[in-house]
């Protein structure tokens, strides 16, 4: 049993320390991790920095290149990692027993109002995105702005259609509501919230509704359980929160609609996310990647059958990625 990763930051780390003249730190430090914690694949996203100490289109198109870089280095020095464009390489890497990785953007506010730059990181082998991270940009509103006016804007609506097009998987994590029924209503495809907890279970901004839950599933979509401490508990985030937003999920959307979309934070330095949120990282039983396999356990102990386990823990979303970028 393995599990797949809907959403982590890990390039962040990564291409900061291979900056800092540390090129091997991915496969030193954090490939052991993953190991551990039974992660044989995920999502990787480079993450647009919105606040206003950057300029988001400049520090955008640095991290793709970071990212470019590390996978150039990683690929020269034969490292046990696939990373994956189609169905077929999917299928081939699970095959082979290899660590595969799908290319992601979280928000997209570095390519402005250019909706042809899509077509560039296709190219590049990104295969994912989300519009916003949780600002308003020429896209989409995202999750911090509570104005129910601002939603999906032309531009977004031609990404969108651009995306659906080349075979790319659209993520609503950190949309406003009125983004995400806007999106609903373009978008008739299966979609993802690749890390998104209950708004039932913890009133937060990030966290989505009942309502939103069953739409994803009824598109034949999938929810990622976000392990982020401020998105599980107000006071006491642990792993039985987390498996509590798990089975949450499953009453309300059903089984096939939920998997795992950690964002784990740990690792990342102070600022990294700018000033707009605070995450709390202390998760009891669930602190980093290395206690990921510990959610298979808790899932076993609240009775899910291997099959069910299976489904929650990478078919859902593996069944969805490989419809979308076949």
């Amino acid at each position: 049993m393995y599990i797949f990763d809907a959403h982590s930051d890990i390039w962040m780390k990564s291409v900061e320390e291979r900056r800092k003249g540390n090129g091997d730190y991915f496969m030193e430090t954090h490939y052991p991790k993953l190991q551990k914690g039974k992660i044989s694949g995920s999502i990787f996203v480079v993450y647009t920095r919105t606040d206003e100490k950057v300029d988001p289109v400049r520090y955008f198109w640095k991290e793709v290149g970071g990212v470019m870089e590390e996978i150039n280095y990683l690929k020269e020095k034969k490292a046990p990692i696939c990373f994956v464009k189609s169905k077929k390489d999917i299928e081939e890497a699970i095959r082979d027993g290899q660590f595969f990785v799908l290319m992601g953007i979280e928000g997209l506010s570095g390519i402005e109002d250019n909706a042809e730059q899509i077509y560039t990181l296709y190219e590049l082998g990104f295969r994912h995105a989300s519009l916003t991270w949780n600002e308003e940009n020429h896209l989409a509103a995202g999750a911090a702005v509570e104005d129910n006016s601002k939603g999906l804007t032309p531009t977004g609506e031609k990404v969108i259609k651009i995306m659906d097009k080349l075979g790319m998987i659209l993520d609503v994590s950190h949309l406003n509501e009125k983004s995400f029924w806007d999106v609903m209503e373009v978008w008739k495809k299966p979609i993802i919230a690749s890390h998104s907890n209950s708004k039932a279970l913890l009133h937060h901004r990030r966290n989505i509704t009942d309502e939103q839950a069953k739409a994803i599933a009824k598109s034949g979509g999938v929810i990622g359980v976000n392990a982020c401490g401020e998105f599980l508990h107000k006071d006491k985030p642990s792993i039985n929160c987390y498996l509590d937003h798990v089975e949450h999920f499953v009453k309300v959307a059903g089984l096939d609609a939920v998997g795992i979309g950690f964002d784990f934070c740990d690792f990342l330095s102070d600022g990294s996310l700018g000033d707009d949120e605070d995450i709390s990282r202390d998760v009891v039983g669930l602190k980093n990647v290395t206690y990921a396999a510990d959610v298979l356990e808790g899932l076993k102990a609240r009775g899910y059958s291997a099959s069910d386990i299976e489904k929650i823990t990478h078919g859902n979303f593996l069944r969805v990625i490989k419809e979308l970028i076949s």
